[in-house]
């Protein structure tokens, strides 16, 4: 009886212990769930960062390329008005000009009739003046603001950098949650339905992962600056095989050809936003002043062809898409820059790039 009594109790301590156990999973659980749901709303805001960014990477040349635009047709207008204003210079002087003008002063007769001729002619030089004047003053006017725009649609274009640091925030806040989630044992998880919370963080990053593709598929190629065109071109026949588009198209996307030079948050700066340990690899003297300085257009255009080159990339489809994604390890990267290296070659009459996933 005694044996009996004491492993009843004992079935009874377990069951109570188990119990215990039990309800310390459930709040574990508990306490786990709202925790991933509190970053919940972080997730929200940093996915809404990053589809901007995205956005901004892919419109922001569409800006450039407005803003550009706007700049032309002003500077055209405030052309076209000093020239309208030179042509009604040159017709004054072809019909007799001051000249023609002093002779029929003369012809007025009385003084009475030259004073009334002198005004009138007066007013008439007047208002042709002050209206070629106003015209041109506007037109550069317009001109000014123009370039105004445009300066400020450089300074705010957005880059991958800017695109790549949302992104860090995206995941820096779903792999806390996958952590919460981490640190519960497998009686807890269940209870928390955590293969169901881990769905809802898989299914974040895939929204993200579409964000980028889209967004690579709306890119656009700006307007080059002159410099960096030469650069581009010359730096991309150092490497036999490599399309000088696709040097740019990277140029673009990194800084928006010099516009934005960082330093990033991960510490990449210079036109083509090298790591200064990558720059120290791979650097080359782009123009021969003894110096490979990562700020330095020259330098940073020939060092990325290098790296470039080093890494395959003049070594057909396959291998170019290689290199560009070991510049920027991102599948949506690659299409980014092939997409705005195609419209560039479209430009300039130029082969159009292939670059084919390995």
């Amino acid at each position: 009886m005694l044996l009996c009594a004491s492993t009843i109790a004992m079935v009874g301590l377990a069951g109570s212990a188990r119990a215990d156990s039990a309800d310390e999973a459930r709040a574990r659980a508990a306490a786990a769930a709202e925790r991933v749901d509190a970053l919940q709303e972080r997730v929200l805001e940093a996915r809404t960062e990053y589809r901007q960014a995205l956005r901004g990477l892919a419109g922001a040349v569409n800006q450039e390329v407005a803003a550009d635009a706007a700049a032309d047709a002003a500077e055209r207008a405030a052309l076209l008005a000093e020239q309208d204003r030179v042509a009604a210079i040159r017709a004054l002087e072809q019909s007799g000009g001051s000249l023609a003008m002093v002779e029929g002063l003369l012809e007025s007769g009385s003084p009475s009739a030259l004073a009334a001729r002198l005004k009138t002619s007066t007013e008439v030089l007047d208002l042709l003046a002050s209206g070629s004047e106003f015209t041109s003053d506007t037109a550069q006017q317009s001109a000014q603001f123009a370039q105004q725009q445009e300066r400020g649609t450089r300074m705010t274009m957005v880059t991958v950098a800017d695109v790549e640091g949302a992104y860090a925030r995206l995941d820096a806040v779903l792999t806390e949650q996958e952590e919460v989630l981490a640190t519960l044992d497998s009686e807890a998880q269940q209870l928390a339905r955590a293969e169901r919370v881990q769905a809802r963080i898989d299914a974040q990053r895939a929204a993200a992962a579409a964000a980028a593709s889209n967004a690579s598929s709306e890119a656009t190629a700006g307007g080059i600056p002159k410099s960096y065109l030469g650069l581009y071109r010359g730096a991309a026949a150092t490497c036999p095989g490599l399309p000088w588009p696709v040097l740019a198209a990277i140029g673009q996307v990194e800084s928006g050809h010099g516009t934005n030079t960082g330093p990033s948050s991960s510490g990449a700066m210079g036109p083509m936003q090298f790591l200064p340990s990558t720059f120290a690899a791979y650097a080359v003297d782009g123009d021969g002043d003894g110096v490979r300085d990562i700020w330095n257009p020259s330098d940073a255009i020939f060092s990325a062809a290098n790296y470039l080159c080093a890494n395959g990339a003049g070594g057909g489809p396959r291998a170019l898409y290689a290199a560009i994604f070991r510049y920027n390890h991102a599948d949506w990267y690659v299409l980014m820059v092939m997409r705005v290296a195609a419209q560039l070659a479209s430009r300039f009459g130029e082969p159009i790039p292939v670059a084919e996933a390995p």
